[in-house]
């Protein structure tokens, strides 16, 4: 899978409507059309049009209770990988195979990373293009903030991680050597998606590469108490 093919497919998903959004009567006759396709990825050549209501309208009502913040995008995204076998093997097309596909695509570290990923973009931008002052002075906020959440509960994982720990690298508070970063990345070296959902390796590397970033980063809040530029 093209990482970067899939990265686009994903922002552009999370432009659609949410589930919640939809009105019933456009939720039916999309997952409809979603379990048709299904049938014909798969490779059943013929389907009973009563079960595919059976299922629409089970279907529908568990995406309502349970994923209604999953964009409508999503949903398309997550049958195609699961008609490709990216989740494992099926049973069949029911709703016990559906059930399992959302939950797959709903926890796989993609689909994290990228929420991760828009709100990193948003936040970054939302720094205006003032001065090298104004904008330092709102990053040191932004890392003392973040700083004190990990303090806080350190067994979470630090949003921003990897623009943090290059502004601080930048500055000269980060000084890890290069025998310090490989072996961070080293540390990661057997990290796979989950779901068996198949990246290239140079992808790979570079999911590597943020998660050494961000224990780095754990690294340089340990031996704190304090941040240096914190008033």
């Amino acid at each position: 899978m093209n990482l970067d093919i899939f990265t686009n497919k994903m922002r552009m998903a999370f432009q659609t409507p949410r589930i919640i959004d939809m009105t019933p009567r456009d939720l039916s006759a999309f997952i409809t059309s979603q379990i048709v396709q299904s049938y014909i990825m798969i490779g059943y050549q013929t389907y009973n049009e009563k079960d595919i209501c059976v299922l629409t309208a089970k279907l529908s009502s568990d995406l309502q209770e349970s994923y209604p913040y999953l964009h409508r995008g999503e949903i398309v995204i997550c049958f195609e990988l699961g008609a490709k076998g990216e989740y494992g093997d099926y049973s069949g097309v029911n709703l016990r195979t559906f059930c399992k596909w959302l939950k797959a695509y709903k926890t796989s570290d993609l689909r994290y990373r990228m929420i991760k990923q828009m709100e990193q973009e948003k936040e970054v931008k939302a720094l205006p293009a003032v001065s090298r002052e104004y904008n330092e002075e709102k990053m040191n906020l932004l890392i003392i903030r973040r700083f004190h959440e990990y303090k806080n509960c350190p067994d979470l994982e630090i949003p921003l991680a990897s623009i943090l720990y290059k502004d601080l690298q930048s500055r000269g508070f980060i000084r890890n050597s290069l025998e310090e970063k490989l072996n961070a990345m080293a540390q990661f070296s057997r990290w796979r998606p989950q779901n068996t959902l198949h990246i290239s390796e140079d992808d790979r590397q570079a999911m590597i590469k943020l998660k050494a970033q961000e224990w780095l980063l754990k690294q340089y809040f340990n031996s704190l108490v304090r941040l240096p530029f914190e008033s």
